[in-house]
């Protein structure tokens, strides 16, 4: 009786897990009201119960109650799908390493140590109530749980991607099922699952970042077609305007000549020359970046944060990015292919921005000075220069917020993190 209550218990926990961190991953606007939360969390508690008591063999049990439970979430966040399929990998991944470990942990000591005391009690205290614990731990750190998800969102997975990725924990967790039914030493199970384990999060992280790249690549690509495009047209108005300039000059009208020499000069110095790849930029974002597309900079922009409710000011948010923008510009002058990336993304609790540019390498001697007033990698013999990377720093400071710089011979990528308002 009494493992059985735990069971239940179990079940009920691990059901409200599902649902808590679908919910606190997804978007602010796909996030299912508290009535609907409760509905999904008895949906998968039935039908856990239903074949956790049935009588299929077990490892058939556990791979179509896994299934189901799927069906149900992907039903319940239909207008957030990825988020959905990301949450339940994550709680299903967490659940099936939890359950796994804490029985071998039982079998391989605890059993052995021949404890006088009831089998019920032995599971109640070597493997339900550490389960719990693990639970509650979780919930207790869901800060960097919920970082980690939202970093991988981040990476922009394709729903393809995610949906090979949840099966494959779902095939992983039957193969460990199998392995326990079937008699083999304990250390080469607990081996062969680690083993598959830890190569299954290594190939998730590395075709994620493919995945990110690729994204990259094809919309450069896309980008640089519509500025062929441009160039053609741009080729056809010469052509015209060439044409319009001989006609003035048989026709003797000197001052018109002028007024057209006028406009094209003037039409030409306002073209950009600088490719924009823009995904769902905040007009605040746009017009920070603009100075970077009018001189000429490749801009590639992932703007996905939402910025309300921010611990800072939109006037300050605004000196915050320009003058690192200004900052990377200047750093861009003299390279071939000078590129911007911007990225955003709202993590658990608050705002991560990223401001990347391929500008030269920042010496490791220096790195650390960048954030001090009057202090410039160019000099500052007329002590205007080096105060705009300061004045970044102290806005950060004053809205707790955080601000770092790495740099390689690559890449310069400085990352802040924005807190929401208490």
């Amino acid at each position: 009786m009494l493992l059985k209550i735990c069971d239940i218990l179990t079940t009920i926990f691990q059901s409200f897990f599902f649902v808590w961190i679908c919910n606190n991953i997804t978007s602010k606007e796909n996030k299912l009201p508290k009535f609907k939360a409760i509905i999904l969390t008895i949906i998968i508690f039935t039908i856990s119960a239903a074949f956790t008591y049935s009588c299929i063999s077990t490892t058939y049990v556990n791979l179509m109650m896994i299934i189901f439970a799927l069906l149900s979430i992907i039903l319940f966040y239909r207008k957030s799908i990825l988020d959905g399929l990301l949450g339940f990998g994550l709680a299903n991944s967490i659940i099936v390493l939890s359950s796994y470990f804490v029985f071998l942990f039982y079998q391989s000591v605890i059993i052995e140590l021949n404890l006088k005391i009831s089998t019920e009690l032995q599971m109640l205290l070597f493997v339900f109530i550490p389960a719990w614990s693990i639970y509650f731990l979780v919930y207790k750190l869901k800060k960097y749980f919920f970082n980690a998800i939202f970093a991988l969102k981040n990476l922009r997975p394709s729903l393809i991607f995610v949906l090979l990725l949840n099966y494959t924990l779902i095939l992983l967790d039957t193969l460990r099922v199998i392995l326990h039914t079937v008699n083999i030493e304990l250390m080469f199970r607990y081996s062969v699952y680690l083993i598959t384990l830890i190569t299954f999060i290594f190939t998730v992280i590395h075709f994620a970042r493919i995945s990110d790249k690729s994204k990259e690549v094809e919309l450069l690509n896309a980008a640089l077609n519509d500025k062929i495009i441009e160039l053609k047209k741009l080729k056809h108005d010469y052509g015209s305007e060439i044409s319009s300039l001989y006609g003035l000059y048989q026709l003797g009208k000197f001052d018109r000549i002028g007024q057209l020499l006028k406009s094209i000069v003037d039409s030409y110095q306002s073209l950009d020359t600088g490719i924009n790849i823009n995904i769902q930029a905040t007009p605040l974002v746009a017009s920070v970046l603009h100075s970077a597309v009018s001189k000429g900079i490749d801009v590639i922009v992932f703007d996905s944060a939402d910025y309300e409710n921010l611990n800072i000011s939109d006037n300050d948010l605004v000196k915050v990015l320009s003058n690192i923008i200004k900052n990377s510009i200047d750093a861009l002058k003299d390279i071939t292919n000078p590129t911007i990336k911007f990225k955003s993304y709202n993590n658990y609790d608050g705002v991560l921005i990223n401001i990347i540019n391929n500008g030269p390498e920042i010496p490791n001697e220096i790195i650390h000075k960048i954030f001090e007033t009057g202090f410039s990698t160019k000099g500052n013999m007329s002590g205007d220069r080096g105060f705009g990377l300061n004045i970044v720093s102290n806005i950060i400071n004053q809205c707790h917020g955080k601000i770092s710089v790495e740099s390689n011979a690559q890449w310069t990528q400085f990352t802040i993190i924005l807190p929401y308002k208490k």
